[in-house]
């Protein structure tokens, strides 16, 4: 389509990495990751020149045998001569820039590591941010999705291409007169621009393009998923749906239609300027030619010089105005991959001094700790005080929306406290590198995830894992009695969207892989964010019953708004409106008779109401 990839022409971005800066970043990684396509992308725009201009020096050979009547075997030979240098210019030019484009995604697959490297390694905080996931967005629509890196690896060849013959014939045709060259690139420049005018039209009807393909996605998408499919049949949505598609299918038609007829207006335009510039040159060589000042064989070469310099300008100019399309997608992944990954970057704890604790337990103490999310003015967790003694079995609980899921993310460290701060065995958290934090910590989270490998690979995270470790957290878990059951144990594949063969778990069976995988890390501190919340109450307490005898001399923190849940912890935390309301153990509470023995009696009410209707249910059914 002649007007693809309008509206990204007339994009703009100002950066902090210059146009010329991006070039280099590129052909640096290109000469670093594929030495052999950095030297075809420079072999093959010269073999296109020689070739073309072999190409353009025939006709003119021919005629000027013909017309000084050289001898048939001086004649064959140098039409030989020029056919063969096209052939071989030709031919290079033909392979070469296919093995380049060949090249673009393995080109690609260069940047796809350090993509998903980077966006593991940040911070969570810093991975949360919404500048971060902005810069990650276009990053990744760059490398996965989007043609301007891809395209540069064809497109910047393609400049020099048409850079070469623009240099060497207009020289050749400011011999003749210097207001040739000079007329020609005028006319291309008029060209360009009505080129660029019909452009920015399409610009001005992208969004309202955009628009109308959202609305056309999300009713496909509605109208083709099972959810969707229920209500559309239920309640006769059939053919309202289909005139809504039908609306928006016209109504994309006609804008098409629009940015259609522009470029049809402005492409005459560019034909009626080639008319007058051809019939201007064209004219003035006939002229010159007639009156013996340049042969006929001249006239001949410079027509033709005179063809290719237009098209190479008209060309070239278009691939030189997507290059600066390709610039911002490398400033894109240039502010993506250069982004800070760690907030106390060069202020971490020896290494030594944090393996110290590995063998000993930790305590973990939170003074005046306060966070408020950024953009809000309301903090979350408000004037916390809390210490969280070595080895002890501590239960935060909370109503949803208490703050409770916040306040982990504070003591895993992945986010900084707004106010305050949290000591980990009397030092600060932000003073310890967060990678060697984390291998002190083993939690499980509510949105837990399952990873695409085997059941071994999602335990211990590894290809090679320890076996014995391996045995012993299966032994612990209860998991093995599971694994027992599968033909392949534990090569067993999970996640059916990846593979084929892989084995699926019920929610109880996959709370006890989870626990597999927190055993055979053998962390200091376990926490556990709610991650049974999807099971009843009973299954629930039943796990959490194993949490606590397998972790018998470590630091637990167990967080649930299911308070029937954490009887068993040595303190329980009442979370409420991000603010420590009570704190005791279970029987204490209970006496004092405060919030906490009201939420009880309520979710215990709740429960037992739902085991008479299921129970009546039952009997029924019987």
């Amino acid at each position: 389509m002649i007007y693809d990839n309008g509206p990204m022409l007339e994009k703009k971005k100002h950066g902090k990495y210059s146009f010329w800066s991006n070039m280099l970043y590129h052909l640096q990684n290109l000469f670093r990751w594929e030495p052999g396509i950095f030297w075809l992308s420079i072999l093959w725009p010269v073999a296109a020149f020689i070739g073309n201009f072999a190409g353009n020096l025939l006709p003119s050979v021919i005629v000027e045998g013909l017309t000084q009547g050289w001898r048939m075997e001086t004649a064959l030979l140098r039409i030989l001569l020029l056919v063969i240098v096209m052939l071989i210019g030709n031919t290079t030019c033909y392979v070469a820039s296919n093995l380049v484009s060949l090249g673009n995604n393995t080109y690609r697959t260069h940047y796809a590591r350090p993509f998903a490297q980077k966006k593991m390694r940040v911070d969570y905080d810093i991975l949360e941010s919404e500048q971060f996931q902005n810069n990650a967005n276009a990053a990744y629509t760059a490398i996965f999705h989007g043609r301007g890196l891809t395209s540069l690896i064809e497109i910047l060849p393609d400049v020099f291409y048409c850079a070469m013959p623009l240099l060497f014939y207009g020289v050749l045709l400011a011999r003749v007169r210097w207001w040739i060259p000079l007329l020609a690139l005028v006319s291309s420049v008029i060209s360009m621009g009505l080129l660029k005018f019909a452009r920015g039209k399409h610009s001005q009807s992208y969004p309202v393009q955009e628009a109308i393909s959202k609305r056309l996605s999300y009713l496909t998408e509605t109208s083709m998923e099972p959810a969707g499919g229920k209500d559309i049949r239920m309640y006769h949505m059939a053919d309202w749906l289909l005139k809504k598609y039908e609306d928006s299918l016209n109504q994309m038609n006609r804008e098409y239609a629009k940015v259609h007829n522009w470029y049809t207006l402005t492409g005459t335009g560019q034909v009626l300027v080639d008319l007058v510039r051809n019939g201007l040159i064209y004219g003035y060589l006939l002229m010159i030619a007639a009156a013996g000042e340049i042969s006929l064989s001249e006239f001949v070469l410079y027509f033709g010089l005179l063809n290719s310099f237009s098209g190479y300008f008209t060309y070239g100019s278009g691939q030189a105005l997507f290059l600066g399309v390709c610039s911002n997608v490398l400033s894109s992944m240039r502010e993506f991959f250069e982004a800070k990954e760690h907030r106390n970057e060069g202020e971490n704890l020896p290494l030594e001094e944090v393996e110290r604790w590995i063998d000993g337990g930790l305590t973990l103490e939170l003074r005046n700790v306060s966070f408020t999310y950024p953009g809000q003015e309301k903090p979350v967790i408000s004037h916390i005080n809390l210490t969280i003694k070595l080895g002890e079995k501590l239960a935060l609980i909370g109503l949803n929306g208490a703050g409770k899921t916040t306040l982990v993310k504070l003591l895993c460290g992945f986010y900084q406290p707004t106010e305050g701060e949290i000591l980990v065995n009397g030092l600060p958290l932000e003073k310890i590198e967060r990678r060697q934090y984390y291998s002190l910590l083993s939690v499980l989270f509510q949105d837990y995830t399952i990873l695409p490998g085997t059941v071994e690979e999602n335990i211990a995270s590894t290809y090679h894992p320890d076996k014995a470790r391996m045995e012993r957290a299966l032994s612990e878990s209860d998991f093995g009695t599971v694994l027992s059951k599968l033909s392949h144990k534990e090569e067993s594949f999970l996640v059916k969207e990846v593979y084929d063969d892989a084995v699926d778990f019920s929610g109880g069976e996959k709370q006890r892989l989870l626990l597999a995988r927190a055993l055979y890390k053998d962390a200091k501190l376990l926490i556990l964010d709610e991650p049974t919340a999807a099971l009843d109450p009973i299954a629930e307490n039943e796990i959490y019953l194993k949490y606590g005898e397998l972790g018998e001399g470590k630091t637990s923190v167990f967080i649930s708004h299911r308070l029937s849940s954490t009887r068993f912890c040595a303190r329980i935390i009442l979370l409420e409106n991000g603010r420590i309301a009570e704190e005791g153990t279970h029987e204490s509470l209970m006496e004092a008779g405060g919030r906490y023995a009201e939420l009880f009696e309520m979710q215990s009410r709740y429960y037992r109401e739902q085991a008479r209707e299921e129970k009546r249910r039952r009997m029924m059914g019987d």
